[in-house]
């Protein structure tokens, strides 16, 4: 089977800048943005970033009761509601096709984060989304 090298090119090197400037300027907690990226990473199915995300929540400090349920964000009780509206949001964008971004979902996370966080937070899922179809199509596992 032939195989691609995501790490020819100027892609790879300029994703990697852009994620690093979309960090870097990240208000929210960085356990919380891991955690959003580990959330889209297991919604898209790419189990390589799924490992690195979780081994990046739990050394920024989230709980490891966190990290293993996150994908039970919904009901688990370790996650507020404005944490929900975030999940929530992060889901949609990953599945845009289908959801478009419901209004309801995006205006729920403007009212409890912001306008200024809830932008944070689309560039980091659109960042993660980039990244998570870059390696599932090069096969990277």
């Amino acid at each position: 089977m032939p195989t691609l090298d995501p790490f020819a090119g100027p892609g790879f090197a300029a994703m990697t800048d852009l994620s690093k400037a979309v960090d870097d300027d990240a208000v929210l907690p960085l356990g919380l943005v891991e955690l959003i990226k580990l959330r889209c990473s297991q919604v898209n199915g790419c189990t390589y970033c799924v490992r690195m995300h979780i081994q990046k929540a739990v050394n920024a400090g989230e709980a490891q009761d966190r990290v293993d349920n996150v994908a039970d964000w919904q009901t688990h009780p370790s996650f507020t509601e404005q944490e929900r509206t975030i999940f929530a949001l992060a889901e949609s964008i990953t599945l845009v096709a289908d959801t478009h971004v419901d209004d309801g979902i995006l205006d729920a996370a403007i009212a409890n984060w912001g306008p200024a966080l809830t932008q944070q937070v689309v560039w980091v899922v659109a960042v993660i989304n980039a990244f998570n179809r870059v390696a599932i199509t090069a096969r990277i596992d």
